[in-house]
């Protein structure tokens, strides 16, 4: 049970870093370091990309990744995602962005279809 549980070890610390990337206090984020307008946009679907796709490739050994197991793994994420951008106002001085969660949840769809196309090429051994 125990090599089960590491298993998740990426998973749960790409997911710890994301908290801690939505709850930081807004002043801590300085227009300077953007490249270009809307790069938040960018780093939110990089980030929920990295997290559905750490989860679905750990699960893949406990799990048959079968078309209805990543989609609910990738609905599951966007839920989070939309959960953590309601509770961003409460918690933090930032605000509820909807293009935010949109952003998320194109991140997490796109690794769900990389996961997807991968199995079935049967590239995930």
């Amino acid at each position: 049970m125990g090599i089960k549980i590491l298993r998740y070890t990426p998973t749960v610390l790409w997911f710890g870093a994301i908290l801690f990337a939505s709850f930081m206090p807004s002043q801590h984020f300085r227009h300077e370091w953007f490249l270009f307008p809307n790069e938040d946009k960018v780093i939110h679907a990089i980030m929920y990309f990295g997290l559905a796709l750490l989860f679905l490739l750990n699960s893949r050994k406990s799990f048959s990744l079968t078309k209805r197991f990543i989609i609910i793994s990738v609905i599951s994420i966007c839920f989070i995602g939309g959960v953590i951008e309601l509770l961003q106002p409460i918690l933090s001085n930032r605000t509820c962005d909807f293009p935010d969660f949109v952003a998320n949840s194109t991140g997490a769809v796109l690794a769900g279809g990389v996961v997807w196309i991968l199995g079935k090429t049967n590239m995930l051994r």
